[in-house]
């Protein structure tokens, strides 16, 4: 059914339900993990602004690693750096690169305003992916 799963990550409570979920898909078919969490950054008018540290971006990864390993789950991650409206690109080439059968993620609550704005990354990568996509509320 499946053998490679991307389980892209934000850090928030919301991250520790789709790393449930992974490791619950991955143990039945027997899939490889790769965890992808994008470390943020803003552009302020000539300046790039992190959002993030890079020890804060890691500690995201490495957290969500741990039971996948444990479960005895093919698991690896990385943090990529981009800019925000860039995280559903971000995902979308990891996916494609790592020729991923699933992606998993988590969604991201911007309210009314947020949305018309700029939309969200699940909203994104649901119009773009090249394969499915399970969302984890």
């Amino acid at each position: 059914m499946y053998t490679r799963i991307l389980a892209a990550i934000d850090g928030s409570d919301r991250a520790d339900r789709v790393i449930r979920a992974v490791t619950d898909l991955a143990r039945l078919t027997g899939a490889a993990v790769h965890v992808l969490h994008a470390e943020e950054s803003e552009a302020v008018y000539d300046q790039v602004v992190a959002l993030e540290d890079d020890a804060t971006a890691r500690a995201v990864v490495d957290q969500a690693l741990a039971p996948l390993r444990a479960a005895g789950i093919e698991a690896d991650g990385e943090v990529v750096n981009v800019l925000h409206e860039g995280v559903p690109d971000a995902v979308l080439d990891r996916a494609r690169a790592m020729k991923a059968d699933l992606i998993v993620l988590g969604p991201r609550h911007h309210g009314r305003l947020g949305a018309l704005l700029g939309g969200s990354v699940s909203h994104e990568v649901g119009l773009h992916t090249p394969t499915s996509l399970l969302l984890v509320l």
